[in-house]
């Protein structure tokens, strides 16, 4: 494994895809792609094939590319192996298991379910493992428990997870909480000088040129695609039709299926059927194409991916014929000229109107080509190499003696950002959480404690007097605490001179703190809150100013009735606005239920929406997953509790996303979360809120201010404050 000396290589790559490279599809093209954009990253790539090399067609892009290494599994056996012979899933896990002993590879990287499972379950790979699982569960189809058993199983043994859109990235999210925190978009790409065949011309009214490139198969309406030349003449329109590709798939539930496609690539009127070419030589051949087909069922229509195809078609000039889907309202825009559905007929009647109509069919093609930009390969590269370096931070601190760090806590669920942090700072990190209350876990946990060099306590309580009792020679103590009460009995029940340094979220606490104790000053650290802002700061959805949020049902910290009183007067201003709590049901939460003041407060709540139907309607009642950040794609305004000068984790986050946070303009309120945020009355909010949402750009400003405050809690801005605490 060699590479080009005068190619600085930053990392070594494993890239494995769970298909047959003699064939042209989707997954061989993604493969070669990847193999391309990450060789720009300054990575060396071993590419893993599944397949032995009979046909070089789809490879040839890589030719000459000295930090790529195709590795063929079958080339030292020679003929012995049949040429149809593949790699089973396990062999495929076996044999990246043998390259990566042979070679260390830092990231490993595969496509599909089955080997990115098998891959997890080896543990050979934690930490460096990057899987691009894309054959997810269709949206309104309930995956099974082990299956969600199985992506939980990857997650937990991913670094990084790939996935193709924002819609995967929120399902991903949802369904698989292992997965937050994890999940980066790395979208289909396409070449970056690709585009449209120069000095074509635009052919006479009623006369068309299709290209249907991809494999053929049922969901893929290929074969009712056959039929549609001969139907369009009927209509007096002339559509040649070519057709490019040798894969046909075989299904048991239909078995003539496949022949009846063969018979139809040969015998159907106005089909000219090229076969298998080269990327290349398909690329030439579409680009005399006035229209290209990627039309799909029903079935398909809820689909989580972009084609790729969709997107050459865009490049080339070559206007799409596609399923109106969201993805592909969200490329094309809502006019789109040639939206179909999953008849025959829509086809028919969009193709005739562009082919009737050539300045209509040129305003196609040039929605098309202004839409790829963000896919092109430049910019794939750019996107992936900066998610690689940010697994790639170098530590700072040097912990003492050389040993590990050690988190410690209760309940680490909401320290994920901190152990980030805390990783990218001092480079090793171990993790003790366990409930102190129950017998029997102490003995192991004083093990884990002795062998740390540094440890890093979570709050006060329960384990801050534990530590401090326990502190070994020559160890560094160090106590985040997140929420401070100077009234904690663990702070005057732990050995305050044991701690070397105290780290606090808000100046008021520290303030507090260095008030009520008796510590010196260069002891206290203060770390803002750490947000991933890169990961939470994703594409808004349409119509998010209209859509107010609420992180909390608790009568005494979020007040949902004055959520729903600013509900009230903004509806009176435009009815389009709704608001969302993001939080359990009372009934749910038994603390509150079982509370004879809330529940009484809950029921007048419930009366009185339930006496304002109008009202009601706008109200949504939306559970706390952990997928948050993908909330914030839809939620314009975020309403939020003072909460006597304390930040919110959440709520930074969704700053970080764009969202303009509305606070109660008590003393620091500015501080804490920017000075667009207090608000002095209901009526104030009601006006803000309506007048900035009907002003496109005043909203813009706003949520761009937003993000600008929560960028004060990024994880670069953070780790130097961490850094310091750590050192001393």
């Amino acid at each position: 494994m060699t590479t080009d000396s005068s190619t600085p290589v930053e990392r070594r790559v494993l890239l494995y895809s769970d298909g047959n490279t003699n064939i042209i599809d989707g997954s061989t093209i993604w493969l070669v792609s990847m193999a391309q954009v990450l060789a720009r990253t300054n990575s060396h790539v071993t590419l893993l094939l599944k397949n032995r090399i009979i046909s070089r067609k789809m490879l040839e892009p890589l030719d000459g590319i000295d930090n790529v290494t195709v590795v063929d599994p079958f080339a030292a056996l020679g003929d012995t192996v049949p040429p149809t012979k593949l790699l089973s899933v396990r062999q495929a896990a076996e044999k990246v298991v043998e390259l990566d002993r042979a070679h260390r590879f830092d990231k490993i990287i595969s496509r599909g379910f089955n080997i990115s499972h098998e891959l997890a379950i080896t543990r050979e790979f934690d930490g460096r493992f990057w899987p691009y699982v894309i054959d997810l569960p269709e949206p309104g189809t309930e995956p099974t428990p082990q299956r969600l058993r199985d992506l939980e199983e990857i997650a937990l043994s991913s670094e990084r997870m790939l996935v193709q859109t924002e819609d995967s990235r929120s399902y991903m999210e949802y369904r698989v909480p292992s997965s937050v925190g994890k999940c980066v978009v790395i979208n289909p790409m396409i070449p970056d000088d690709l585009g449209p065949m120069p000095g074509r011309s635009a052919r006479p009214a009623g006369r068309l040129q299709g290209v249907y490139a991809g494999k053929f198969a049922e969901g893929w309406m290929t074969l009712e695609l056959c039929d549609v030349p001969r139907l369009l003449a009927e209509r007096g329109v002339n559509l040649s039709l070519s057709m490019i590709g040798d894969k046909i798939m075989h299904f048991k539930h239909n078995p003539t299926w496949r022949g009846r496609m063969k018979a139809a690539l040969g015998s159907s009127p106005g089909v000219e059927w090229a076969g298998g070419l080269s990327r290349d030589d398909a690329t030439a051949y579409s680009k005399t194409a006035d229209i290209g087909f990627s039309w799909r069922s029903r079935a398909l229509d809820s689909t989580h991916e972009l084609s790729t195809k969709v997107l050459e078609y865009c490049a080339m000039g070559v206007a799409p014929v596609v399923n109106r889907i969201a993805a592909h309202v969200e490329l094309l825009g809502e006019d789109y000229p040639l939206f179909v559905d999953s008849t025959t007929e829509s086809v028919l009647d969009a193709v005739e109107r562009v082919a009737r109509d050539p300045d209509l069919l040129e305003d196609a093609r040039k929605k098309a080509m202004d839409a790829i930009d963000r896919y092109r390969m430049a910019t794939t590269v750019e996107r992936i190499h900066a998610a690689l370096r940010a697994t790639e931070v170098r530590p700072t601190v040097t912990l003492a003696s050389g040993r590990p760090l050690l988190l410690v806590g209760a309940n680490l669920t909401a320290s994920r950002a901190t152990h980030t942090v805390l990783r990218q700072t001092a480079g090793q990190v171990r993790i003790a959480e366990w409930d102190p209350t129950l017998t029997g876990q102490e003995q192991p946990r004083l093990g884990d404690l002795s062998a740390a060099g540094t440890v890093v306590v979570e709050d006060a309580a329960p384990y801050l007097p534990w530590a401090t009792r326990r502190k070994a020679a020559g160890q560094r103590l160090v106590v985040h605490i997140r929420d401070l009460r100077t009234d904690e009995p663990a702070l005057r029940e732990a050995n305050l001179e044991e701690i070397d340094a105290f780290v606090f979220q808000a100046e008021p606490d520290l303030a507090a703190f260095a008030a009520a104790f008796d510590v010196p000053t260069e002891r206290l650290h203060l770390a803002p809150v750490p947000v991933d802002t890169g990961y939470v700061d994703r594409p808004a959805l349409p119509g998010r100013q209209y859509r107010v949020g609420v992180l909390d049902l608790s009568p005494s910290a979020a007040r949902p009735d004055v959520a729903i009183t600013v509900l009230r007067g903004l509806l009176a201003a435009d009815e389009q606005f709704s608001l969302h709590f993001r939080d359990r049901l009372p009934w749910e939460t038994e603390e509150r239920w079982v509370d004879q003041l809330e529940r009484s407060y809950y029921r007048t709540l419930v009366a009185d929406l339930t006496a304002t139907p109008e009202v009601a309607a706008r109200v949504a009642f939306e559970r706390p997953d952990s997928d948050l950040p993908s909330w914030y794609r839809k939620i314009g305004w975020l309403l939020v509790p003072h909460r006597r000068g304390r930040v919110d984790q959440r709520v930074v986050e969704a700053q970080a996303a764009g969202v303009a946070v509305l606070t109660p303009a008590e003393d620091g309120a500015a501080e804490l979360y920017g000075p667009d945020a207090p608000f002095d009355s209901i009526d104030g909010v009601v006006r803000k809120i309506a007048a900035a949402s009907a002003e496109p750009a005043e909203f813009a400003r706003l949520s761009a201010a937003s993000r600008l405050h929560g960028g004060r809690h990024d994880l670069a801005v953070v780790r130097p404050a961490w850094a310091a605490a750590l050192n001393g």
